[in-house]
C-alpha cells in the first residue's frame, strides 16, 4: 500500500493534482485507489490537500495519518505538518515557496516547482511539476501514465504546458538522486 498527500494553500491545485494522480494510478496503471480532498471554506485561503491511497489489492485503510510521500507547495502548510513531515519516506517541496524544511527521517527533494512552471508558462502548473517529481522518486508512479491522464484532464490549449511541467519535475528529481 502507498499513501500520498499533496498539500498547499487553497487555489494551488492540490485537489486537481490528487485527482490526476488518482485517475492515473487507477485507470492507467490498474491500482485500487481512494482519493480524498480537504480545503478551507474560504476561497483561496487556508490549507488545502488531497490524499491518495493506492494498492494492488483491495483497500482497507482510507485515512492517512502519515503518508509515504508528502508533496508540499506552501511553507505554512509544511509548518503545520511538521510532525507528520518528519516521518515520511519522501518529502517533495516546492522550494520556490518552501524555504525551511525541518528534519525528516526520509529523503527530501527540493524542487523549484513554481519557478519551473513560470519558465514554462504559468506558476499554476507547479502542482503538476510536483507530480512529475513524484514519478521520479516512486517506482509505483509511472510518468507515461501520468502524461496520458494529463492529456485527458486538461483542455487542449493547456496540455503541452502541463506535459512539459510533468517532465521538468521528473528531471528535477533525477538530478538529485
Amino acid at each position: 500500500m502507498m499513501k500520498i498527500r499533496i498539500g498547499g494553500w487553497a487555489g494551488q491545485g492540490t485537489v486537481r493534482a490528487g485527482t490526476i494522480l488518482g485517475k492515473s494510478l487507477a485507470l492507467e496503471q490498474g491500482y485500487h485507489v481512494v482519493q480524498q480532498r480537504s480545503y478551507s471554506a474560504a476561497v483561496r485561503s487556508g490549507i488545502a490537500y488531497s490524499d491518495v491511497v493506492v494498492d494492488h489489492e483491495g483497500l482497507d485503510e482510507l485515512v492517512i495519518e502519515c503518508p509515504d510521500h508528502l508533496l508540499v507547495l506552501y511553507q505554512d502548510t509544511l509548518d503545520q505538518w511538521e510532525e507528520m513531515a518528519s516521518k515520511v519516506e519522501h518529502l517533495i517541496v516546492d522550494s520556490s515557496r518552501v524555504g525551511r524544511v525541518e528534519k525528516t527521517s526520509g529523503r527530501v527533494y527540493k524542487v523549484p516547482a513554481g519557478r519551473i512552471a513560470e519558465n514554462i508558462a504559468t506558476s499554476k502548473a507547479a502542482n503538476v511539476v510536483l507530480l512529475g517529481a513524484l514519478a521520479g522518486v516512486s517506482a509505483e508512479v509511472d510518468l507515461n501514465c501520468l502524461e496520458k491522464t494529463v492529456k485527458k484532464e486538461f483542455p487542449e490549449k493547456y496540455v503541452d504546458i502541463n506535459v512539459e511541467a510533468l517532465k521538468k519535475g521528473y528531471e528535477a528529481v533525477l538530478e538529485k538522486r
